[in-house]
């Protein structure tokens, strides 16, 4: 564990701005910051970052938090991780615990074994990108030139060829003093299966290092020579500790600064496609690795882009991974478009036939993927109603993947068309929608508490001076919002380490609409100093005071007509007073507090 005093000096010296920067572009708006949001579809920038307070908010898809959890979302990390590499930027030095080999923990061994290992497949990685470009290694450049492979490209994405032998990598690792058992486990070498002893995986093959999105090697993939037919055209690394096919974009490194000026990106189906087309000008290209489209692969993508076009090999199956595409991809908010590629051509070998114009062609006026998922299903149909309903009915899932209403109402208009069908009845059969929640309640949703509860808040967060007043006059004891009440009792034990205590807040942000609004008040100073914020506290006081009484009074009054009811008097003459005294008292506090608290 990180020790609390350590944590608050990385939030202190890490500069939030600098950091997101690096990811978004930012601009300044007024004390604020303002970009499109990294994750989510944000056309119109919402995502807001405060300098002063150190934290984020996007007011499009309502995620908070502090330079931790940024990095923690944006890199995948755990918090440990994204403290640890904060500590390094900023040079703070983190303590280490000096305990014996027996008492070392598990993640303490875990972290040094992965290391071990990352080492390892950095070193795989220079043996064959050395290798590549060694006079042995010249068949791998001939085959690249003939594809128009750059040498800078082959740089950029660190390919390497593998030597025609079965022992060459082991030997040059045990030279670094890396077992073969080492080797075995991070996928580099195979065990003989009636003997001793292994042989390399990768054999006279070109080879792709797989990037984690940090810019290590985690993994490769090989690719045949051509007239080498003795084994399959690809081989991968088989899944390990730090690889996981279904959560890794190859080229996502390489790409990360295009997807992010960009805001789009090119979804193909092949590593070699990727570096043919970043070869040819087209950076902000990334695929799958032997899996289909994941989840997972778009939540990388959303973090940096808005929109991806899906260049799938031009054939039947090629359009089948786009529409499973399509369902991942509108289910992540990510608007899907797609360049259909002519039959039997994939993004390579149409810049070998015809150049990197023809691509560029393609790109330019890119179709709605659902839209083309419809026309080739309505294309395909024999007409019998019973294919056409089988086909209508097989739609009714990429609606539902749909974002909004309107979209979903627009294709079932399209899908009528293509069909030829009446409207009403595919409106009658792909309803799917659930009602939308009244303007009203999000109206309430989005103003929680009372308003006296949130002037409170916001003067503690405005004019952090005042707080030691607020906590002397007890006004918290006028929350009736729990949630409120929480934040309001964080900031009340911040003190004047307001900015810091944001941040905290910020990090227990569950989704609430009362952590929402806390969200977009803290981006705002609304009272600029303590005159002000006095005031205004004064106000919010005399208020509170107020509504307490009027509810005591409304209380006796209501005693007061039971008393009438019942002839009692003594009882009627009895609550008129108390009713003057709490009137009375009123008046007595409001002065009493103006007197003590407030300069004159």
């Amino acid at each position: 564990m990180i020790p609390n005093d350590k944590i608050a000096e990385i939030r202190e010296r890490a500069d939030i701005v600098e950091i997101i920067s690096e990811y978004v572009s930012l601009t300044r708006a007024g004390a604020n910051f303002k970009s499109v949001c990294p994750f989510h579809a944000d056309s119109d920038p919402s995502f807001n970052v405060n300098p002063a307070r150190q934290f984020f908010h996007c007011f499009g898809c309502g995620v908070s938090g502090d330079v931790f959890s940024f990095l923690q979302r944006i890199e995948g990390l755990q918090f440990v991780e994204a403290a640890r590499r904060l500590a390094d930027r900023y040079s703070i030095e983190l303590p280490v615990h000096q305990v014996s080999n027996a008492a070392r923990t598990a993640r303490e061994r875990e972290n040094e074994e992965r290391a071990r290992r990352l080492h390892i497949l950095e070193s795989a990685t220079q043996f064959f990108e050395d290798f590549l470009h060694a006079p042995n290694g010249a068949p791998g450049r001939d085959f690249l030139e003939k594809r128009h492979i750059s040498m800078d490209a082959a740089r950029r994405f660190r390919l390497g060829f593998a030597p025609d032998a079965w022992q060459d990598l082991i030997e040059h690792m045990a030279k670094q003093r890396i077992s073969l058992k080492e080797l075995i486990d991070v996928g580099l070498a195979l065990p003989r299966k009636n003997a001793s002893g292994g042989y390399d995986r990768f054999r006279n093959r070109l080879v792709f290092p797989i990037l984690a999105s940090a810019g290590h090697p985690i993994a490769f993939s090989a690719r045949a020579m051509p007239g080498d037919d003795s084994g399959a055209k690809y081989i991968n690394s088989p899944e390990t500790r730090e690889y996981t096919k279904g959560k890794v974009l190859f080229g996502l490194h390489q790409a990360r600064v295009a997807l992010s000026k960009h805001r789009e990106g090119i979804l193909v189906e092949g590593n070699f496609d990727v570096v043919a087309m970043s070869s040819a000008g087209f950076e902000n290209v990334v695929a799958p690795l032997g899996t289909a489209f994941t989840a997972d692969h778009a939540a990388l993508l959303r973090r940096r882009v808005e929109k991806i076009t899906v260049m799938f090999d031009g054939d039947r199956a090629g359009l089948t991974a786009a529409a499973r595409s399509f369902l991942v991809l509108a289910k992540a908010g990510l608007a899907a478009y797609t360049a259909p590629l002519p039959p039997g051509e994939d993004p390579d070998s149409l810049l070998q036939t015809q150049g990197p114009e023809a691509v560029a062609a393609l790109l330019k006026n890119p179709r709605g993927l659902l839209d083309e998922i419809i026309r080739s299903s309505a294309h395909a149909s024999d007409g019998s109603a019973q294919d056409v309903a089988r086909r209508v009915a097989r739609l009714a899932a990429y609606l539902d993947a749909l974002p909004t209403p309107m979209e979903r109402d627009i294709y079932r208009q399209k899908i009528a068309a293509s069909f030829q069908l009446d409207p009403s009845l595919v409106f009658r059969y792909l309803r799917t929608d659930t009602p939308p929640v009244p303007a009203a309640s999000a109206a309430k949703a989005s103003e929680p508490g009372t308003l006296e509860e949130r002037e409170i808040i916001g003067l503690m967060l405005d004019v952090p001076e005042l707080t030691p007043t607020i906590e002397e006059i007890g006004v918290l004891v006028y929350f009736h919002t729990e949630p409120l009440r929480k934040i309001a009792n964080h900031l009340l034990y911040a003190k004047h380490s307001t900015s810091s205590e944001v941040a905290n807040i910020m990090n227990q942000d569950d989704g609430t609409p009362e952590m929402r609004w806390f969200a977009q008040r803290a981006l705002h100073r609304i009272y600029t100093n303590e005159d002000t914020g006095q005031q205004a506290l004064r106000d919010v006081h005399a208020r509170m005071q107020e509504q307490r009484m009027a509810q005591q009074v409304a209380e006796i009054d209501r005693q007061i007509n039971r008393a009438k009811q019942q002839r009692d008097d003594m009882m009627v003459f009895s609550l008129l007073k108390k009713r003057a005294e709490i009137q009375k008292e009123m008046q007595e506090i409001r002065l009493a507090f103006d007197k003590t608290h407030f300069k004159h």
